[in-house]
């Protein structure tokens, strides 16, 4: 038998996602920026809590012993602070690695579609009542999304967490890759959205966007740290992205969260719409990443074991059968012990009892009773 050791998929997805970022910093001599104690908080409440959530709740099913399930929560934690860390550098060095901005095309987009953008602003202001705009819903919404699919699944279905942690990893690595396909700020630059809290926070940001752009990478690497999550990008909406990824795992492996997380998504939708945040273009493309990233996490999701055995070709016996001719058995019987245990000499001698040679009678034989008169009528034949 021949060990072979195999890496969790979260810690290949974390590994890969640091070799990318390290090709695009020294190809385009781009600073590695760490976040400011403010903006590592901002990433624990909307990223790294829910994870750190699911891996307390692991310690405690740990204890009651679903131990397997449950160490890839522990593992989970330190790879997601590495992506994390590798997507927000991505986003704000979108400018300086693809300057091209394709605002205006996705703007017309819009324009074709304009009923649409103005049915997702009125549905939003109907809801004004339920979710007023100082909620910031949009944001909460996702997070509770986020919150909920980690601690149902560790819960309920932990045999299926491993899948949701590698498929929110890929969207989060997959998604900023895509960021640099077609870049756009968003539609904001051409019109407000409906809610004030948003319209104010996307303003900070293209003023974040400005001074990178003005004052290249230098402006980057002593202002990143401050703005670490304040990078522009439209295309393709993350939010759409986790929220159909949340949905879809719910609908496979929670039923019980599918009628909430519908209604989320749903509002989820709209709201990027109709507060600007994004084009119409990009909600397909984000749905599109949700689905690849869900398909990922069902591909290579399940853990494997920490040593994977894998056994060598046996040779062709040169008795038919022999290979298969069981030996725990005899062995036991003979010997008292398993036959891995056996000395040499030993094992020889099993294996002519399997074959008829050298076969000890047990103690409880006894020859089959033969009629002398039969006997006596063969021999007179």
């Amino acid at each position: 038998m021949k060990a072979k050791f195999r890496l969790l998929p979260e810690v290949i997805i974390a590994g890969a996602a640091l070799a990318v970022l390290d090709v695009f910093a020294l190809a385009f001599r781009l600073p590695i920026m760490f976040p400011s104690p403010a903006r590592a908080q901002f990433l624990g409440i909307h990223y790294i809590y829910p994870v750190l959530g699911a891996a307390l709740l692991g310690t405690v099913m740990f204890v009651c012993g679903k131990r397997n399930e449950t160490r890839r929560l522990f593992v989970a934690l330190p790879c997601y602070i590495v992506v994390l860390f590798v997507h927000f550098n991505l986003k704000l060095w979108i400018p300086h690695i693809n300057p091209l901005l394709f605002d205006s095309l996705f703007w017309q987009i819009d324009q074709q579609f304009r009923w649409l953008i103005d049915l997702c602003m009125a549905i939003r202001m109907q809801l004004w009542p339920v979710l007023p705009p100082d909620a910031n819903a949009y944001v909460l919404i996702f997070i509770f999304m986020f919150y909920i699919s980690y601690a149902y699944h560790s819960v309920r279905t932990p045999a299926h967490i491993g899948k949701v942690i590698v498929a929110v990893l890929a969207m989060q690595v997959l998604g900023a890759l895509a960021y640099l396909g077609m870049p756009a700020i968003g539609p904001f630059i051409y019109e407000r959205g409906v809610n004030p809290i948003n319209t104010r926070a996307q303003l900070e940001m293209l003023d974040v966007f400005r001074h990178s752009v003005l004052n290249g990478p230098e402006w980057l690497a002593a202002n990143g740290g401050s703005n670490f999550t304040s990078g522009l990008a439209a295309m393709p909406s993350l939010h759409n992205a986790g929220a159909l990824l949340f949905l879809l795992f719910a609908w496979k492996y929670g039923k019980p969260l599918v009628p909430a997380f519908a209604l989320a998504f749903a509002f989820i939708v709209i709201t990027s719409v109709a507060s600007r945040w994004h084009y119409l273009a990009d909600l397909p493309i984000g749905w599109l990443l949700g689905w690849v990233s869900f398909r990922i996490g069902e591909r290579f999701g399940d853990a494997p074991s920490a040593m994977a055995v894998t056994a060598k070709v046996a040779p062709h016996p040169l008795l038919p059968g022999f290979a298969e001719l069981p030996v725990s058995h005899s062995s036991q019987q003979r010997f008292g012990q398993p036959f891995a245990e056996l000395r040499p000499l030993q094992r020889v001698k099993v294996r002519l009892d399997q074959f008829g040679f050298y076969r000890r009678k047990p103690a409880s034989f006894q020859p089959h009773h033969v009629d002398p008169r039969i006997d006596r009528r063969r021999g007179e034949g």
